[in-house]
C-alpha cells in the first residue's frame, strides 16, 4: 500500500508529511527545546543574482518571492574570487581561505602533480592545507553534499573529510533509503527526470535553440542523479537536521548548475530546477516552525553561470589546438601536449552519494555493494571519472604542456619547468605564444608574470602591470568590472599559479563568453553574470554597506552572524 500510495503522490504534500517527516517527528520527539537561534544555509550552485530575480518574477518560485515580498528576507548580490568556481568559492565560504585553489584544475608545480577539484583526494589535501578548525559550521555544525567539510562535526557526501570516521554521517542516507515510499519515490522520479531530459534536448535540437552543445545518453543519468536523487535526499536529511536541533547547517544543491551548463542558464529547463527546489524551501520552512529551535534560512549561490557558444564552436579550435600552433615553430615541431578541457562535474557528486549508500551494515548498503562491486575501490564508487588518467602525472617531465580548463578561463603550463616560466622566458622558448594567444578574437587577455616588472595582464593592444596598477595603452581589464585587477593580482601571488592564465573574450552588449569546455552556461573565469553569486537573507541582519568581495569576505560576514546569535567559544 506505501509502495503504490508513493508512485501516485509523487508530488503531494501530505503524502510526504505522513510518510517522511511525520516518522522522523516521531524519531526526535525527545530532543530538548533550545531558544539559541540555528542556521540552515542552502547553497544552490551556479545560480546568479539576476537569473535568480528573473525566475522570482516569472513566477518559478513563490516561496522566495513571498519571502522577499513580506520583508523576511533580503537579497544582494555579491562578488566571488578568482577562479569562479565550486571549490574555491566554497573554500572561502565554508573554511574562511581558498589560498592556492587557481582554477577547477590546474599543474600545481610545488606538489609536481595535477590537482582536480572534483576528485576527493585534491579536496582532502585543500582542506588539510587551509583549515583553522573554527570553519562556518565549527563546532557542532553539518555539511551536506559539499566540497569541504567547514570544520563541521558530522558531514554526509562531502568531499574533503569522505571515508572520515571522526567526521561521518548518523547513516540517516542510508536510513531513508530503506522506507518503501522514499524509494519508489526516487526511482519514479530519477526514471521521469531522464526521460525529461530526452526530451528536452531532442527539443532543443528540434527547434534549433543556439548555443547548444551535444547531451548525451550518459549525461541523462547523471543530470537525473543530481535534480532528484540527491535533491531529495537533502531534502530528507535537512528535514531531519532541524527536527533535531542542529546548530548550523550547510547544503549544496547541484541540479541548476548540472542543467544550466547544459541546457543554458535562463532556460525553461533549467528553471524548473529551480521551481522544484523552492518546493524544497517551502518544506523546511513549515518543518523549522516545529523545530525544538527557532532557525534562520539562507539561501545563496557560490558563483553565478554566463552563457555563450563555446570557443570551439565560435572559432573551429580548441585552446589546446591554438596553443599547439603556437608552441609547434620550425625548432620544435613534436610538442607532447596533454589537454583536458571537458570534465562531467556531476560524476563526482554521483560517485560520493553512491559511497555513501554503500556504506554500513543495513541490508540496502549490502545490496548496493552488490551491484556496485565492480566500480568499488577502497570503499569509494567511481561510476565514471570526470578527468582522464593523465599520463603527464606519473612523469612530468616527458609532458612540453598542459592546456587545462575551468569554463572561460584557460590555462596553459610547461611542467620541465619546476619554478613558474617567466615573460621573458616564454618569449624566448616559444616567441609565438603570448602574441598569438592575445591576437586571437576568442581572447581577452593573458595573466602572466615579468621577472622585471611583476605580474602583469596583456591584450591585444595593451597591457595592465598588476604590481603598480599602470596601464600601457588599452586597458585589457576594463571590460571585466571594478574588481577585475584584484582577483588577478591576489592570484598571481599565490605560489601554485599556473605560468598562463588565459581569460576568453566577453560581448559587450549581451555580457556572453565562450567557454574552453564544451558547456553553454559556464563559470571560473572572468565576464559576465558568472560574477555575480547572491545571497538571500533574513532581514534581521545586516551585512554592512561595504561591497561583499570575495568568498573570506562572505565568511566572515557569516560567521560572524552566528557568533551573535549563538556565541563563540
Amino acid at each position: 500500500q506505501t509502495l503504490l500510495a508513493s508512485l501516485f503522490a509523487i508530488d503531494d504534500e501530505q503524502a510526504y508529511a505522513r510518510f517522511v517527516t511525520a516518522p522522523l517527528r516521531r524519531l526526535y520527539r525527545d530532543v530538548p527545546p533550545s531558544s539559541q537561534p540555528g542556521f540552515m544555509f542552502l547553497e544552490i550552485d551556479g545560480l546568479a543574482e539576476p537569473v535568480l530575480r528573473d525566475a522570482i518574477a516569472r513566477g518559478y518560485m513563490p516561496t522566495l518571492r513571498r519571502w522577499l515580498s513580506s520583508g523576511s528576507h533580503k537579497l544582494i548580490r555579491w562578488d566571488p574570487d578568482l577562479s569562479a568556481q565550486t571549490s574555491a568559492s566554497q573554500a572561502g565560504i565554508l573554511l574562511g581561505s581558498n589560498e592556492g585553489i587557481p582554477a577547477f584544475r590546474w599543474w600545481d608545480k610545488p606538489r609536481q602533480e595535477l590537482l582536480v577539484s572534483s576528485k576527493r583526494d585534491t579536496a582532502h589535501t585543500l582542506e588539510e592545507a587551509l583549515s583553522t578548525g573554527n570553519g562556518l559550521l565549527a563546532p557542532g555544525g553539518a555539511g551536506r553534499w559539499n566540497a569541504f567539510s567547514g570544520d563541521a562535526a558530522e558531514n554526509i557526501g562531502v568531499y574533503s573529510v569522505f571515508g572520515d570516521p571522526a567526521k561521518g554521517s548518523r547513516n540517516m542516507l542510508l536510513g531513508y533509503l530503506l522506507t518503501p515510499y522514499m524509494f519508489s519515490r526516487i526511482l519514479t522520479l530519477y526514471i521521469v527526470d531522464v526521460v525529461r531530459e530526452w526530451w528536452q534536448a531532442w527539443q532543443q535540437r528540434r527547434k534549433n535553440v543556439l548555443p547548444r552543445v551535444h547531451r548525451g545518453l550518459k549525461y541523462s543519468f547523471i543530470r537525473a542523479g543530481t535534480t532528484t536523487a540527491m535533491q531529495e535526499a537533502s531534502r530528507h536529511i535537512l528535514t531531519a537536521d532541524l527536527l533535531r536541533g542542529v546548530p548550523a547547517v550547510y547544503n549544496t544543491f547541484f541540479g541548476y548548475d548540472e542543467v544550466a551548463h547544459h541546457s543554458g542558464i535562463d532556460r525553461e529547463d533549467s528553471l524548473k530546477v529551480l521551481a522544484t527546489l523552492d518546493k524544497i524551501f517551502a518544506h523546511l520552512e513549515r518543518v523549522a516552525r516545529e523545530a525544538p529551535r527557532p532557525y534562520h534560512l539562507f539561501v545563496l549561490s557560490d558563483h553565478g553561470q554566463s552563457q555563450g557558444a563555446t570557443f570551439l564552436q565560435k572559432y573551429g579550435l580548441s585552446l589546446a589546438d591554438l596553443t599547439h600552433q603556437l608552441v609547434a615553430t620550425d625548432g620544435a615541431r613534436n610538442v607532447n601536449m596533454t589537454a583536458v578541457l571537458q570534465t562531467d562535474e556531476a560524476i563526482g557528486h554521483v560517485n560520493v552519494a553512491l559511497s555513501e549508500a554503500t556504506r554500513g551494515e543495513t541490508r540496502t548498503a549490502s545490496v548496493l555493494r552488490r551491484i556496485l562491486k565492480p566500480r568499488i575501490s577502497d570503499g569509494q564508487v567511481d561510476v565514471g571519472r570526470s578527468d582522464p588518467d593523465l599520463p603527464m602525472s606519473d612523469d612530468p617531465d616527458a609532458t612540453d604542456v598542459v592546456v587545462l580548463a575551468s569554463g572561460n578561463l584557460g590555462i596553459i603550463s610547461f611542467p620541465q619547468w619546476k619554478e613558474r616560466v617567466t615573460l621573458e622566458q616564454l618569449d624566448e622558448a616559444f616567441p609565438r605564444l603570448i602574441p598569438g594567444l592575445v591576437a586571437h578574437p576568442g581572447i581577452s587577455l593573458a595573466l602572466v608574470h615579468s621577472a622585471e616588472r611583476g605580474p602583469l595582464a596583456i591584450g591585444k593592444d595593451g597591457a595592465y602591470f598588476l604590481r603598480d596598477g599602470t596601464v600601457e595603452g588599452e586597458d585589457p581589464l576594463a571590460s571585466f568590472g571594478p574588481h577585475a585587477a584584484r582577483h588577478l593580482r591576489r592570484e598571481a601571488e599565490f605560489a601554485n599559479v599556473p605560468d598562463i592564465l588565459v581569460i576568453s573574450s566577453i560581448d559587450p552588449t549581451t555580457g556572453e563568453v565562450p567557454a574552453f569546455e564544451e558547456l553553454v552556461g559556464n563559470h571560473g573565469g572572468l565576464g559576465g553574470s558568472q560574477r555575480e553569486p547572491f545571497l538571500l537573507y533574513p532581514a534581521v541582519f545586516d551585512p554592512g554597506e561595504e561591497e561583499i568581495v570575495g568568498a573570506g569576505h562572505l565568511h566572515d560576514i557569516l560567521k560572524g552572524w552566528i557568533e551573535q546569535e549563538q556565541g563563540s567559544d
